[in-house]
């Protein structure tokens, strides 16, 4: 019995991500086989689902456990990735109130991120002090809501850099070009492979961060220093521009219906 949580895949029960759990969903989901979400699904609900051993569509373990910006570079950290070099700093009172009084050096330009950001917002390029300053002030309205959190990250001018979109056991790349924020949200727009090499060295990296993660379901954004990828950030749900929408729920219902393939196939073998 297949359960989705996702409108765009109808499975032997159907549901509404957002819907009152009551009683009889937990009991439908006992006797489930795989589940299937979407990519906003709550991570409460998903972990519950995983505590049942059920398989699910995506996989988004390692996105629950270490979530937003802050926690994407931790992660990469912890499976050792390449990345642009960060300073993550979790509160602004690390900023003006340590105790132990340690200021931050830092050298203009550099990339500023919010923690909780997408498609290119709260992320600023600081030229100078003023700069600084400014967005200080920002983060710290965020953080009269609740908001915590941002990144210091190096700063690597290049004129393109690059998004994968990983759609089960599928790869798609995207060059662009554009000024600071090259998205196609902001600033960007598609262009050719500018270089096979890269290319390839970017292939490669996939390979790694899929077999690191088991992410079958992501954009992942890409800078180049030195000829060679670094990860920028994963997008978990991301704007479908560049692949198109009926591209990308072809793929997304060919993922999932290669996944419940595999999993019936293997219950036949036992």
């Amino acid at each position: 019995m297949i359960v989705s949580f996702f409108s765009g895949f109808k499975g032997d029960y159907n549901f509404f991500q957002f819907e009152p759990l009551k009683e009889n969903i937990f009991k439908i989901l006992s006797k489930a086989k795989a589940v299937i979400f979407p990519p906003t699904i709550a991570q409460e609900l998903y972990f519950f689902v995983k505590s049942l051993n059920l398989p699910v569509f995506p996989e988004y373990t390692l996105r629950f456990l270490y979530p937003g910006k802050i926690g994407q570079i931790m992660l990469l950290k912890t499976l050792n990735l390449p990345h642009p070099k960060t300073i993550l700093v979790p509160r602004m009172c690390g900023l003006e109130e340590n105790p132990y009084k340690r200021k931050l050096k830092i050298s203009f330009p550099f990339v500023l991120k919010g923690n909780w950001g997408n498609e290119g917002q709260e992320v600023f390029l600081i030229t100078n002090q003023a700069d600084f300053k400014e967005v200080l002030q920002k983060i710290k309205l965020w953080e009269t809501s609740g908001r915590y959190g941002f990144l210091i990250q190096e700063y690597i001018n290049t004129p393109f850099d690059a998004r994968a979109i990983l759609i089960g056991d599928k790869d798609f790349i995207f060059f662009r070009r554009g000024e600071f924020k090259k998205n196609l949200v902001q600033q960007g727009e598609v262009i050719p492979c500018p270089n096979k090499m890269l290319e390839k060295k970017l292939k490669n990296l996939i390979k790694k961060i899929r077999l690191k993660t088991g992410f079958n379901l992501v954009a992942i954004d890409f800078l180049f220093k030195n000829e060679e990828p670094l990860i920028s950030e994963f997008n978990f749900v991301f704007g479908r521009r560049l692949l198109g929408e009926k591209k990308y729920e072809y793929y997304l219902k060919r993922a999932i219906k290669k996944f419940i393939f595999q999993i019936e196939s293997s219950e036949v073998a036992k």
